[in-house]
């Protein structure tokens, strides 16, 4: 019996009972643990019952115990990266969730982050022994010659590092582990396949939040959640109170940047002059951060190392995202209050007047910024007021749920009640703003919004749920619903509370095991 605990994209840790025996997985199976003859087929005790599937045009057998699915092919199909990533996430479709995914012969270290990050839960320690007999040692920098028996040693490395890796789904870190494990050029290539041809499925796997983005290097410009961030931002983000005038500032180390020492300056040089702009933070990975969406996953919870100086994809890609962003919101004005390590961005853009370059330290160092911002007042003979609190709440509704919310949303008011901000009709509470994750949350209050949109929906059983729903239990799942979503639970339309999402839609409706949803209300 299978007892998923944690889910992280195509992954998953938990427990297993083979022979009255609990083992976690993901592990590290021995040799010799699997019996193949003419006839039949057992693994870890358990007799296989062998099945064909399709992976593209080429048929394999499944061997398929009570817990577990066993492709029986050869590990070369490894040597190539693209195929690799073809057939584990076909055949995991295929099979579902249902069972373990055990693919004999794969114990190479240097892929194995890459391959569970793509779902399978068991591996064995097959060519760990017959290297470690040829004197070969696994350790944390690659492979090392010793003219030494490294069997038992390499077995033992393998173990560590399932444990590693079983906690790093646990604390939804996987993503940071498989980014620097790329001691092997072959776990780079599947990644940036996973990441690129895969990226539309890889989306709809890969959690909506992960509780901090540690962004080491280039390969973070298409984790899924930095993408879908900056996706949102440049086609469909929608610039509060009509502005006409975006000023774009440099990101700082401190989150949310309004924390820092550097924006705290900017904001009382400013003063009054900060409702004529519609601020948007430059900074990589994650590209452009609108000032409304600054305490919300990504832009609160990233970091990176600040070193002054750019990749040229992460100039491209910036510059790529500007352009896109002041036609998308039809700026009739920008100015770009940049470091000198950001003149990048002038040159590209042909800038002007509109670029000022931001001498941090000196005298004096905000007056061309606050004649600018007058200046164009002036032309636009514009007076404005401005609640920035709730273009921040309306602001992660949108992003949080689709731009859909604002028509709703934004008919509602702001109390703080409870050292909370709410979003609310009257007295009854609608969203209220978790501060510390930096989104909303849905009320019960609000459950009739989605039901009549039809969108982040989970469809249970007829019960009325007071705790945990697992997979079971789950009838059907709207197709926006991401693991850690906010979501309205309901039967046949009717509302039955809310909660989260704690897997993706896919592995929601072919589970039979696991919590599906964490109920709130």
């Amino acid at each position: 019996m299978i007892k998923a605990q944690s889910f992280f994209a195509y992954s998953r840790c938990g427990t297993i009972i083979v022979n009255e025996e609990a083992v976690e997985f993901p592990f590290i199976v021995k040799s010799g643990m699997i019996k193949n003859s003419e006839d039949s087929i057992a693994f870890m005790g358990e007799n296989a019952v062998k099945k064909t599937i399709y992976v593209g045009k080429k048929e394999i057998s499944i061997a398929e115990t009570e817990n577990f699915a066993i492709p029986l092919i050869s590990p070369l199909f490894l040597k190539k990266s693209r195929q690799a990533v073809n057939t584990i996430l076909e055949i995991k479709e295929k099979i579902g969730y249902g069972k373990l995914l055990y693919i004999p012969g794969i114990s190479d270290p240097y892929v194995i982050p890459q391959l569970l990050l793509l779902g399978v839960d068991v591996f064995d320690n097959i060519n760990a022994e017959i290297e470690g007999t040829h004197g070969v040692l696994y350790t944390m920098m690659g492979r090392l010659g010793n003219g030494m028996d490294n069997s038992a040693g390499n077995t033992a490395f393998l173990e560590n590092l399932m444990f590693i890796l079983k906690k790093g789904i646990e604390s939804e870190t996987l993503m940071e582990m498989v980014e620097r494990w790329n001691i092997s050029s072959k776990a780079m290539e599947i990644l940036r396949i996973l990441e690129s041809e895969k990226s539309e499925a890889f989306e709809k796997a890969y959690p909506r939040t992960t509780g901090s983005v540690i962004a080491s290097g280039i390969e973070s410009l298409n984790r899924p959640d930095i993408a879908r961030f900056n996706k949102y931002v440049v086609e469909e983000y929608r610039k509060p109170n009509e502005l006409t005038t975006a000023l774009f500032l440099p990101c700082s180390a401190r989150k949310p940047y309004s924390a820092s020492k550097s924006h705290r300056a900017i904001f009382e040089a400013l003063g009054a002059l900060r409702k004529y702009v519609n601020e948007v933070i430059v900074t990589s990975p994650i590209t452009l951060v609108p000032r409304e969406l600054e305490e919300t996953y990504p832009a609160g919870f990233y970091d990176i190392p600040v070193t002054g100086s750019w990749y040229m994809e992460e100039k491209e890609n910036i510059v790529n995202s500007i352009k896109a962003f002041v036609a998308s919101n039809n700026y009739s004005e920008t100015i770009f209050f940049l470091p000198e390590d950001m003149l990048f961005i002038k040159e590209k853009l042909n800038l002007n007047e509109n670029f000022i370059l931001w001498k941090k330290g000196e005298e004096n160092q905000f007056d061309a910024l606050k004649e600018r911002i007058i200046q164009i007042r002036e032309a636009q003979n514009s007076e404005r007021r401005r609640d920035f609190m709730k273009e921040k709440l309306l602001a992660i509704a949108r992003y949080q749920f689709g731009n859909w919310i604002g028509e709703y949303a934004s008919q509602l008011k702001i109390n703080r009640m409870f050292n909370q901000f709410m979003l609310v009709e009257g007295n009854k509470p609608f969203f209220i703003f978790n501060e510390r994750q930096g989104k909303l949350t849905i009320h019960k209050n609000a459950a009739g919004l989605f039901i009549q949109e039809g969108k982040f929906l989970v469809e249970i059983d007829d019960f009325k749920p007071t705790a945990n729903i697992y997979a079971m239990g789950i009838k059907d799942c709207s197709s926006d619903v991401r693991q850690e979503d906010e979501v309205v639970l309901h039967h046949e339309g009717s509302a039955r509370g809310t909660g989260i999402a704690k897997m993706s839609r896919d592995i929601m409706l072919s589970s039979s095991k696991g919590v599906a949803v964490k109920v709130r209300n």
